[in-house]
């Protein structure tokens, strides 16, 4: 039995990852391939994706105030576990159905997984352990991606999707098995309204604050995953040096995942906050500045995106430090939308700038952190929250 409470969400994480991310990538391939789709129609679908995600995510939490974290996961993880016999169809309207669900899916398990993690306890170890959740979800890619691969190559579309169906089922079993249900409702619990009212939110400026803090680091992030490995690929034309980005990506960043989460717990997340911000700044200035170099774009790049990842690490302790624990589910419903729709005008807006200038995407996006750290000043600007919060925070 595991004995850590958050080593089954990790696991759970991990093994949904190992079905999420390889899938991804082999269903772009399926639709190009075998439904016959153009790159316009492929990217409406993942468009379609992204927004049913975020309608999803802003009922997200008042069903896991509901329900409890356990069973939203559940949900999720069933739900998301549909869009495997994607592989099963050439109807593109079932496709695109199941790819809709998929998103609604996503959004449950960010929720769920998130208001989970905050509900395990103790402040002074949630940076650590948000970075491990965080890299649960690259380390099942990593593994997923060859395996899902070479099942693609030697047995085809419909094996692979029933391969992946079966890590869903492992997933979901073991959630029903090894983790309670942390917020779940007793006889005991006043109904809703009543059991939210013991805790009032937080005011509506500090949930405005958290959601720019998610916003303009998403939407570098957004351009920055799209546009570099593009113009690396144009300017080196070599496959080898953006596989090497994206390997150099994924290690580096893993390692800011860490390393913000134990700064985290040691001396708050308000510090390594304002430094990943002022990082991402630097990243776009350099961008801009090498948006014709390969060693440029290569080094700023990975820059840019391990700054972005080691926030989405921090996002857990700013939650914990600012919002009422009762109203986390509906707080991450919030900044998961925010996510998502953030992502999208990422790449869209990044796409739109590139016309106008190479550099210009690098610099306008990445100067919109600028205004990152003075959120982050003001959320942090209390000497104390308020007292609902329950939780040390900086003076």
């Amino acid at each position: 039995m595991l004995r850590h409470p958050a080593l089954p969400l990790i696991l759970v994480q991990t093994l949904s990852s190992m079905r999420d991310v390889p899938q991804f990538v082999f269903f772009l391939i399926y639709l190009q391939e075998q439904i016959g789709l153009t790159p316009i129609l492929i990217s409406s679908v993942v468009a379609g994706q992204q927004l049913a995600s975020a309608v999803v995510a802003l009922f997200g939490g008042a069903i896991t105030a509901r329900l409890g974290s356990k069973w939203v996961l559940a949900i999720g993880l069933a739900l998301a576990g549909l869009s495997s016999f994607v592989f099963q169809t050439h109807a593109v309207w079932l496709l695109v159905v199941l790819w809709l669900i998929s998103g609604a899916g996503g959004a449950m398990l960010n929720v769920g997984g998130s208001s989970y993690l905050t509900q395990l306890g103790g402040r002074g170890a949630l940076g650590t352990l948000s970075a491990f959740y965080a890299l649960s979800m690259t380390i099942g890619g990593a593994v997923g991606n060859p395996i899902v691969g070479f099942v693609a190559e030697e047995r085809g579309y419909s094996a692979l999707g029933w391969a992946v169906m079966g890590v869903s089922i492992i997933a979901l079993t073991l959630l029903l098995w090894l983790m309670p249900n942390l917020n779940a409702p007793t006889a005991a619990t006043p109904d809703l309204p009543a059991d939210l009212a013991m805790a009032a939110p937080a005011p509506r400026l500090t949930r405005q604050l958290l959601l720019g803090m998610r916003c303009l680091p998403t939407l570098f992030y957004g351009m920055l995953t799209v546009l570099v490995p593009l113009v690396l690929n144009e300017i080196s034309g070599s496959k080898v040096t953006v596989a090497a980005y994206g390997t150099s990506t994924l290690v580096v960043a893993s390692v800011a995942q860490l390393m913000a989460g134990r700064a985290a717990d040691r001396w708050g997340a308000r510090g390594p906050t304002l430094l990943a911000y002022a990082v991402l700044v630097l990243s776009g200035l350099g961008l801009a500045l090498n948006s014709q170099s390969v060693a440029g774009l290569f080094g700023f790049g990975v820059m840019g995106i391990s700054a972005a990842w080691a926030l989405s690490a921090l996002m857990f302790v700013w939650v914990t430090d600012g919002i009422p624990k009762p109203h986390h589910p509906s707080m991450f419903g919030t900044l998961h939308a925010v996510w998502s729709l953030s992502m999208m005008g990422g790449s869209l807006i990044g796409s739109w700038l590139m016309g106008l200038g190479a550099a210009l995407p690098f610099l306008v996006l990445g100067l919109l952190n600028v205004g990152s750290v003075f959120l982050a000043l003001a959320y942090y600007k209390k000497p104390n929250f308020d007292s609902a919060v329950g939780i040390r925070h900086w003076h």
